[in-house]
């Protein structure tokens, strides 16, 4: 499979009250981010802010914030010309704190890298993402796959012992499966047909973070990523026939990295996981 783990879910720039220019600190991870933009790299930047003052001066600081990133990753890539910037305006909370100094997590900038898939040849048109899934054609020798032996090892698992699959990659900042990872939804509903017994946990995790929170899933506009992408793949076991009382979801966000720190993209795609665990057979 092609590695699409190259791609940051989400990269985060927090700011001071009312500040929109870059510090030293924001001014490092962005050089940082230099070796993932390429040519054809879509790089998409929100800038949020929090509840202090009017909400129209929000939504400009926002979008302000944004677009100083944005001409500061320009001036790192001159030649990309898929960098967007927008302005989300004050983030409304439902439990605010409403303390003088607002609320920090959200004064933010959010950055997510999307590298395009790799050309390869395929039989069949590509399915435009996000993709909804809906019972795929599987072709080729799947036993020739770890991912297949990993699934249908899952019936000699004990309860309480989980597996990982880093493979069951999500389009990044959204909970929707990329194409290539359906196949492999499918094998997991057809192991949980053929096993009437097993249940299963699903796990959803993040990468490139290490504070403990959830990622920004975009289709949402909501803190909940990891929960996001556990439940959609629970939402498709449902949907083919497998009974909810077999099934559980949570996210755990960055709060379980699987490798500490991450130094590389394999690295992130180690920590940018599911994780499915048996509780009960």
């Amino acid at each position: 499979m092609p590695c699409y783990s190259c791609q940051r879910d989400t990269v985060r720039l927090f700011y001071n009250i009312n500040k929109k220019d870059l510090t030293i600190r924001h001014k490092i991870a962005l050089d940082s981010l230099r070796y993932f933009i390429s040519d054809t790299t879509t790089v998409l930047i929100f800038g949020f802010a929090d509840y202090l003052g009017k909400r129209d001066s929000n939504y400009a600081l926002s979008r302000a914030r944004a677009e100083t990133v944005k001409n500061y990753l320009i001036s790192l890539h001159a030649k990309s010309t898929q960098i967007v910037a927008d302005g989300k305006g004050q983030v409304n909370a439902t439990t605010k704190t409403l303390m003088p100094l607002g609320e920090p997590f959200n004064r933010r900038v959010e950055i997510i890298i999307a590298r395009p898939a790799p050309k390869i040849k395929v039989a069949a048109t590509p399915i435009k993402e996000p993709v909804i899934i809906k019972s795929p054609v599987i072709t080729g020798k799947l036993g020739d796959d770890s991912v297949y032996t990993r699934i249908n090892d899952l019936p000699k698992l004990n309860v309480g012992d989980s597996v990982s699959f880093k493979e069951l990659t999500f389009i990044a900042g959204r909970h929707f499966l990329r194409q290539l990872a359906i196949h492999y939804m499918v094998a997991l509903k057809d192991c949980l047909k053929s096993n009437p017994g097993l249940k299963i946990e699903i796990q959803g995790h993040i990468c490139c973070q290490y504070d403990g929170k959830d990622g920004l899933d975009f289709d949402t506009n909501k803190n909940n990523l990891s929960l996001a992408r556990a439940k959609y793949i629970y939402d498709y076991l449902l949907s083919e026939g497998i009974s909810p009382e077999r099934l559980r979801y949570k996210g755990l966000g960055s709060k379980e990295p699987k490798v500490y720190p991450e130094l590389s993209a394999e690295d992130q795609n180690q920590n940018r996981r599911v994780v499915i665990v048996l509780f009960g057979k």
